[in-house]
């Protein structure tokens, strides 16, 4: 999701000459674009990004538990960073900040904000949830960096076949370039962006602190001016979210998702939940102020359907993809070849990934064993997966900015339900673990990309990612349990990821008949639903996809408050409006403004649950 100047290109910074697939070779990459004489991998740059990207972490948790989404930091770490870079200079002497130390800075931000996709937002709290089982500060944090480690040294060996030979756009890690190129005065726009990023940011906050802190501001304005069957729409949900991050969400989802949300919240909650309180199938809490408390324990099953169906069929029909996936894998681990310079000063040596590999295994089996009791083999079996479909969705982020994530840690979920007779602890620490890997993988991918435009040494963005990598685990480990308490999830946070690892889980333990018949027969009718409409968006003519409704938005908004949904449609028609009326405005201000509403009023979010948690 980013929106990309009109002159970027899929090529390094500089004038190197390039074959007619844009491939630029090592020689011309080491001579011409590479800095080698830049400070890079300084220890103000590596703190700044830490301490960014903890920050970012804490702003993933909430709107993942929010609405159901996190998001990829690459450029929101890159405006942060030379925000701080100016902030610095502005209070203390010393030499100026260089395009590379800004990089590094970006790596370990993005590193750290990442490890809230790494499986906080759906599987581990999910297993905890079903187990009834908290795990402590240490055992989640632990967990991450183990899982997400692996992600990161799978990425290694891509790096060679993907970037370097293959020259796959990544277009977050090119966006990412571009912003720090423009920050540093070698392009337009990057000021004005980081002037909107935090103008946007200290709104976003003031009207967090506003709303949740001081109780100034209600949470939605519901439509009060009718009602359907006798009760009010306002009890149904109906209404706008005031909510600036949820704005912004929408801007940065895009219309065709947002806009089947639109639809997918008015199907549910002026349709179904009527429906489904005639037959006694919801029962209403006494003076609530709406049902969705109360709803969602029936719409949920349909919703985890379709996102559940939908993700499983989209991979599926990526054959395409995946056997190319494949082939690759054998250039990435193979012989150098001919006019390759692999020099070990600047590139990851081979050492390295083989001893940090085998170590990471070891910790990650150690844990698995330790903390969740899984047998070591069990584990063994689920790192082999993970590296496969990281390697899928490495390539399918390369080629398309998204990483289907969701999906792969599915298909674990489902294996391993199979192969270990339903163990729910299994299950779900196995699709985390992949959910994590991949996740860590293509965060980790974006960043080489960047680096690999800006002329960065990829050895010291390891060695940043993985100081991000830590300090991400562990601030996300501690604003997770000090901010979301179990007893939320599902109620106060709608957290979609969650319900749909949980729901999943579930189902696989005591199947179909641990449900109520109208439930079944719901979920059936949207997996139906799902399979049609995603082999119709995948296979049909393009020019109609737009046009399909997508079991992505509408399952959401099953799981959501109709509030949030119609307010994410309302953020992406005024996105969509203002690219259509003032493009080169959209180019410069869009992306950098909704960012800051989601970052201010997120973090501001999780720093009033903190507060009020303290309280009780």
């Amino acid at each position: 999701m980013s929106s990309l100047p009109a002159d970027v290109t899929n090529e390094p910074h500089g004038e190197e000459p390039a074959d007619v697939h844009g491939r630029v070779s090592d020689e011309a990459w080491y001579a011409q674009v590479y800095r080698p004489l830049e400070p890079q991998f300084t220890w103000r740059a590596v703190v700044s990004g830490c301490v960014i990207g903890s920050v970012l972490s804490a702003a993933n948790l909430y709107t993942g538990f929010t609405i159901g989404i996190t998001y990829g930091a690459s450029i929101t770490a890159a405006l942060s960073a030379w925000l701080v870079f100016r902030l610095f200079r502005a209070v203390a002497s010393g030499p100026a900040f260089t395009v590379l130390e800004n990089n590094t800075m970006q790596t370990a931000a993005s590193a750290a904000a990442a490890m809230a996709g790494a499986g906080m937002v759906t599987a581990v709290p999910a297993l905890m949830i079903v187990t009834n089982r908290r795990l402590s500060i240490l055992e989640i944090a632990t967990w991450l960096v183990s899982a997400a480690l692996l992600g990161v040294l799978f990425a290694i060996p891509l790096k060679r076949q993907m970037i370097n030979r293959e020259n796959l756009k990544f277009p977050s890690g090119i966006a990412a370039a571009q912003t720090t190129l423009a920050l540093h005065g070698e392009g337009e726009g990057g000021k004005q962006k980081a002037v909107a990023l935090l103008a946007a940011t200290a709104i976003g906050a003031a009207l967090g602190l506003a709303r949740g802190g001081l109780g100034f501001v209600p949470d939605a304005v519901p439509f009060a001016f009718a009602s359907l069957g006798g009760m009010g729409l306002a009890r149904l949900t109906m209404g706008l979210d005031v909510s600036l991050m949820t704005l912004g969400s929408g801007a940065l989802v895009g219309l065709r998702t947002t806009a089947w949300m639109a639809a997918g919240a008015t199907l549910c909650w002026v349709f179904v939940v009527p429906w489904a309180l005639g037959r006694g199938l919801v029962t209403p809490t006494p003076n609530a102020p709406t049902l969705y408390g109360d709803a969602v324990g029936f719409t949920v099953w349909p919703g985890v359907a379709m996102l559940v169906v939908g993700g499983l069929v989209s991979f599926a029909l990526k054959g395409g993809s995946i056997a190319t996936a494949f082939r690759s894998l054998g250039g990435a681990m193979g012989a150098k070849a001919s006019g390759e310079v692999l020099r070990e000063d600047v590139e990851v040596p081979r050492r390295w990934f083989a001893w940090g590999l085998a170590a990471a295994v070891m910790l990650a089996i150690g844990v698995q064993w330790l903390v969740f009791g899984l047998h070591p083999a069990t584990t063994l079996l689920a790192i082999v997966l993970a590296g496969a479909l990281a390697l899928v969705g490495t390539r399918t982020m390369g080629e398309t900015d998204v990483n289907p994530i969701g999906p792969m840690a599915m298909v674990t979920q489902l294996l391993f339900a199979v192969l270990t007779g339903g163990h729910t602890q299994a299950s779900l620490m196995a699709a985390g673990l992949t959910n994590a890997g991949a996740n860590s993988c293509g965060d980790m991918m974006q960043d080489l990309k960047t680096g690999r435009l800006l002329g960065a040494s990829p050895q010291k963005q390891l060695l940043a990612q993985l100081f991000g990598l830590v300090t991400g685990g562990l601030a996300t480990a501690l604003v997770f349990a000090k901010a979301f308490p179990l007893e939320l999830l599902g109620t106060k946070y709608p957290a979609p990821g969650v319900q749909m690892f949980k729901g999943t889980a579930e189902l696989l333990t005591r199947g179909f008949a641990g449900l109520p018949e109208p439930a079944s027969l719901a979920m059936a009718i949207a997996a139906g639903f799902a399979v049609v409409c995603t082999i119709a968006s995948e296979l049909g003519p393009k020019r109609f996809a737009a046009w399909v409704p997508s079991p992505l938005g509408i399952g959401l908004a099953f799981i959501l408050p109709a509030s949030t949904s119609f307010t994410l449609f309302l953020g992406a028609a005024i996105a969509a409006v203002l690219a259509w009326k003032f493009p080169k405005r959209d180019e410069l201000y869009t992306i950098a403004t909704a960012s800051g509403f989601v970052a201010g009023e997120s973090v501001m979010g999780v720093a009033v649950a903190i507060w009020a948690a303290g309280r009780t």
